[in-house]
């Protein structure tokens, strides 16, 4: 359904004020119109928060707020999830995970936070750079950048902040960021209020026009990639970046959050998926929380630059040190990795297999290459009632509507794991598909009922 509405119909043009007996129609707005639309500035904030719930009420209604689910149990390939809608709790396929390598349950992984926990307790209870630097947190640093093949790594509690304290470091007043306009959102925090340019997504001709005409105005020039984008699946243009960034003398940064682990010879993201050396980048950031299956973030580079950001990035310094049982869940976790290639192979099975089976029906995946498959329909409520419906039929999705995508890309992100079987893989695909025909089917009878309508309209009015 086309959304020609205003936010502003939302409330009263003149005092733009919102009444909390009001109640707006989900299916009629979206997220953008109750959150994000410059319009809410001129609302007071008690306008903009009843609005919002109002929104938020609606969706729960009518059993649309697939956010609102949380999950009884850990990041399994099947998941007891609990809907607050109804009540009920449900065995869902987990096709709505970033554990790739599904390291987040391994028995090692979880036994060596475990022993962390014991012997550190419970919390850092303080800063890294004041008394809460542990041991655990140094190891975890040095495999990081062995493993990545650079100087130096450094450790912040989430790959968001990782993000945002590198970038907030290194860019002044009188450089810039130049930035591909799919990159995450940590990237896009990172860059407000700084000098920044976006080119079109992994569009050489858009990145050298941008380079070309901001050669001479800035001191520094920092490119800015994911190695594998978040919600399209597909791999940045590593050597062609590169070689712009050394003809007009910019710096690379790549965050590796959905390529760590996944891609590669070696699973050792996007450096080794090209068999290029360290010096590539300049700059590369990472999480935890995807294939490591745990939670924090890091940067890895030569030494300088990490002595550098461990003092002037805000975001490391004036927080508490990363959780120590993540720390040494993850030092296990990407131990386990580097030694045992099965885990990934028995993925990259599985992302092929499932491919196969989105192709033969010709859903849209855009240019997926990994693990994570953008399944594309463009339609805001049809994303929304896909996601409930198979959720309903025990397979957990994450619907992703406007404005987290542009309008004609909304869609349902299905990602596939190590441990996934190929009966799971066949329900996800099942579901998806019996979803998205009864979808239509319905949209067909509702069009066919409004057009009787309308001929009995007539036919009584002549």
């Amino acid at each position: 359904m086309k959304n020609n509405s205003s936010t502003l119909d939302l409330v009263d043009h003149r005092s733009f004020e919102f009444s909390c007996y009001d109640k707006i129609d989900a299916k009629k707005y979206t997220l953008y119109d109750v959150l994000a639309d410059p319009k809410l500035d001129k609302l007071k904030i008690s306008s903009r928060l009843s609005i919002f719930n109002s929104f938020q009420d609606d969706l729960v209604l009518n059993r649309m707020a697939n956010y609102n689910r949380y999950a009884l149990n850990g990041s399994r390939t099947e998941r007891s999830i609990l809907d607050p809608s109804t009540g009920q709790t449900r065995n869902m396929i987990n096709f709505g995970s970033n554990d790739y390598l599904n390291m987040s349950q391994n028995h090692l992984v979880i036994k060596a936070g475990i022993e962390a926990l014991k012997q550190y307790g419970a919390g850092a209870g303080s800063s890294s750079n004041a008394s809460g630097r542990t041991e655990i947190k140094v190891e975890l640093e040095k495999e990081i950048a062995d493993a990545l093949g650079y100087e130096s790594a450094l450790v912040y509690p989430t790959g968001f902040m990782a993000n945002i304290g590198v970038l907030g470091a290194m860019l002044r007043s009188n450089d810039i960021a130049v930035v591909d306009m799919l990159a995450h959102a940590s990237i896009m925090d990172g860059i407000t209020d700084r000098h920044k340019m976006l080119f079109r997504h992994n569009n050489m001709h858009s990145l050298e026009t941008i380079l070309r005409r901001v050669n001479r105005q800035y001191t520094n020039k920092i490119v800015v990639v994911d190695g594998v984008y978040s919600m399209d699946g597909d791999i940045a243009n590593l050597p062609d970046i590169a070689g712009l960034c050394e003809k007009y003398d910019a710096l690379l940064m790549v965050d590796e959050a959905h390529a760590f682990g996944v891609i590669g010879k070696n699973g050792m993201g996007i450096l080794d998926h090209f068999n290029m050396p360290p010096e590539t980048i300049d700059i590369l950031t990472g999480t935890l929380s995807k294939a490591v299956g745990c939670s924090g973030g890091f940067v890895a580079g030569k030494k300088e630059l990490i002595n550098y950001l461990n003092i002037a990035s805000r975001a490391h310094f004036f927080t508490t040190a990363p959780f120590v049982a993540s720390n040494g869940s993850a030092l296990e976790s990407i131990r386990i990795i580097r030694q045992d290639p099965e885990r990934r192979e028995n993925l990259w099975k599985n992302i092929n297999y499932f491919k196969s089976k989105l192709s033969q029906s010709g859903f849209n995946t855009g240019n997926a290459e990994t693990a994570i498959f953008p399944v594309i329909l463009g339609n805001h409520n049809m994303v929304i009632d896909v996601t409930r419906n198979m959720g309903d039929n025990g397979v957990l999705v994450n619907g992703i509507p406007y404005p987290a995508v542009p309008r004609k890309q909304t869609r349902i992100r299905m990602t596939v794991s190590s441990e996934m079987t190929s009966e799971q893989l066949d329900k996800g695909y099942f579901e998806l598909c019996n979803a998205v025909d009864k979808y239509k089917k319905e949209e067909i009878n509702n069009q066919q009922s409004l057009q009787l309508q309308e001929l009995a309209k007539e036919y009584s009015q002549s």
